[in-house]
């Protein structure tokens, strides 16, 4: 009977909608969905020269041309934001301070570009503890926000020992005057095989200036019971207090897969070691291979259950070739060196993971609305209706060039958005 009366009052909701929206008709114009820009940061704790009271960390922050808002100005065109930093301890905040950031174009392609990025980096100087860091990105022109707060502990370094800074990843670094680095971190910690290049960076304080230095480094494959596969020693004339270490772990000529290098620096007697994990895969991958079966059971909305099976089922460098395959079949460009259809499809999977969570679902991309995103794109209007005294609140959607919409509704009003609309699976260009 519930069943029975769910799809009465579904269809009985249809016919207002749809009534509703024939009065509405101006009132579609200008309501979008709330973008969500994709910021990628980075952070560097690092030990501060002549200064052992306090721990320093750089702050990177990067974000992708396509994901800011463009304004022409002239024969330019012009993204502005800002970055909000607040730190706190335990106790209270003990820092909030806003930065503002442009930049211009010359030209349009530019502005739609995944691959170019804006960059900004800040740096701080902290009493040695825990700290939460919270970091608010604002596109000014679009009002487009993104959040990001994470946990970090400042070491406390000691002048008498060899002290190390966090292990980042690269695509570039540039040695200017004054003994200023400039860093380029890498967005994601993924090295694409015909992309950029991929330093392993650290920094480092070494008690014994006159001392030479010793860095050991071993590669494990850890989709292969983190077996080692690569090893090798680099020696160094030390000649001053404070050194800066990086190395292009592209030259290593790795594989597909999901590695740990681990680093050992000698001096004297003493010996300090610091690892971190990294992947290597096809440019543009969205997602690390680190979170490989949840990319398996993400494909879900455009692979049959034996295809996600099969994949699930092999083993170590067998189940990436099969995850590689299942997309080389999808290529529609198989002459260029990315995919472009595996990259759109975990580009959508992420923004719906980001947007359209509810109280049922915190999973966005496992959503009604995360599932037409994934396989129809991005509508082209949005109109929303709040609650009122004739029914719970709903959205429609509106593909204009296909000529389709896609109407949901919320029945819980806590944000449960649930599809009342036919698909039209031959409209999808991920099914297609």
């Amino acid at each position: 009977m519930y069943i029975i009366f769910m799809k009465k009052y579904k269809i009985i909701l249809n016919i207002f909608i749809i009534i509703s929206l024939l009065f509405l008709g101006s009132g579609l114009l200008g309501q979008e969905s709330k973008f969500i820009p994709r910021v990628f940061y980075k952070f560097l704790n690092h030990p501060i020269k002549d200064d052992f009271s306090k721990s320093g960390v750089k702050i990177f922050l990067q974000v992708p041309y396509n994901d800011l808002t463009f304004l022409k100005n002239d024969d330019y065109y012009t993204a502005a934001y800002e970055v909000n930093i607040i730190v706190r301890d335990e106790e209270k905040s003990i820092l909030d301070k806003t930065f503002e950031n442009s930049f211009s174009v010359i030209e349009f392609e530019e502005t739609n570009s995944d691959l170019l990025f804006s960059y900004w980096d800040n740096s701080l100087e902290l009493i040695p503890k825990k700290y939460e860091i919270e970091i608010i990105f604002k596109d000014k022109n679009s009002g487009n926000t993104s959040k990001g707060k994470i946990q970090k502990e400042m070491k406390q370094f000691d002048k008498n020992s060899i002290n190390l800074s966090d292990l980042i990843f690269l695509h570039r670094i540039a040695f200017l005057p004054n003994d200023v680095v400039k860093l380029i971190p890498a967005p994601e910690d993924n090295i694409s095989i015909d992309g950029e290049k991929f330093y392993a960076y650290f920094e480092m304080y070494l008690p014994n200036e006159s001392d030479d230095i010793n860095i050991k480094f071993n590669v494990f494959d850890e989709l292969d019971d983190h077996k080692l596969i690569k090893s090798g020693i680099i020696s160094l004339k030390n000649k001053k207090n404070y050194e800066y270490f990086y190395t292009d772990l592209k030259n290593l000529n790795l594989e597909m897969g999901r590695y740990t290098i681990a680093y050992q620096i000698e001096q004297s007697d003493e010996k300090v070691k610091t690892n971190s994990s990294f992947s290597v895969g096809w440019e543009g991958l969205p997602i690390s291979i680190d979170d490989f079966d949840k990319a398996v059971d993400q494909l879900k909305y455009i692979a049959s259950r034996k295809e996600t099976n099969a994949i699930k089922k092999a083993k170590g460098k067998e189940k990436l070739n099969a995850f590689k395959e299942f997309w080389s079949k999808r290529d529609s460009k198989p002459d260029t060196k990315i995919n472009e259809k595996m990259v759109e499809y975990y580009k959508r999977i992420n923004f719906a993971t980001k947007s359209f969570s509810s109280s049922r679902k915190a999973t966005g991309w496992m959503t009604d609305r995360g599932y037409i995103y994934v396989i129809m794109g991005g509508p082209d209007e949005i109109y929303r209706q709040e609650s009122d005294t004739y029914g719970p609140p709903y959205e429609t959607w509106y593909y204009y060039m296909k000529n389709r919409q896609y109407t949901f509704i919320d029945e819980t009003g806590f944000g449960d958005f649930t599809l009342i609309s036919t698909i039209y699976y031959e409209d999808s260009d991920m099914l297609n």
